[in-house]
């Protein structure tokens, strides 16, 4: 699973970039709005904002994180090489699951404010 991922975000690495304009053109679209509105009606940017934003940091972290996963243990390797090796996947094992978590309270999240924003407007 690992390995598929880390082709996921090495295909996606040329994006990294773009993934973080994007999040501080956001965070600087949602500061801007924060400053100058003066009511409800000033924030119709906002939500849509920190959606942009926290999808866009959440991409680049997903690419700075699983763009360097180590390589599978070998039988050829020496017993500690294989047990560190083992530990490091555990930690991205770990990463993994806190990713998913994370992924599916974001979508939860997004689609709540999606849907007050559409209400509100």
């Amino acid at each position: 699973m690992l390995d598929k991922l880390q082709k996921i975000a090495l295909a996606l690495r040329p994006l990294s970039r773009v993934f973080l304009i994007v999040a501080l053109l956001a965070l600087a679209y949602g500061i801007y709005v924060l400053l100058v509105s003066s009511s409800q009606a000033d924030d119709l940017g906002l939500i849509p904002a920190l959606i942009l934003f926290t999808w866009a940091t959440m991409a680049r972290s997903f690419i700075s994180l699983f763009a360097h996963v180590p390589v599978q243990a070998q039988s050829e390797m020496k017993f500690v090489t294989r047990i560190k090796t083992r530990l490091s996947r555990f930690v991205y094992y770990c990463f993994l699951l806190l990713f998913v978590i994370a992924t599916g309270f974001l979508l939860l999240t997004s689609w709540q404010l999606s849907s007050a924003w559409r209400m509100m407007y």
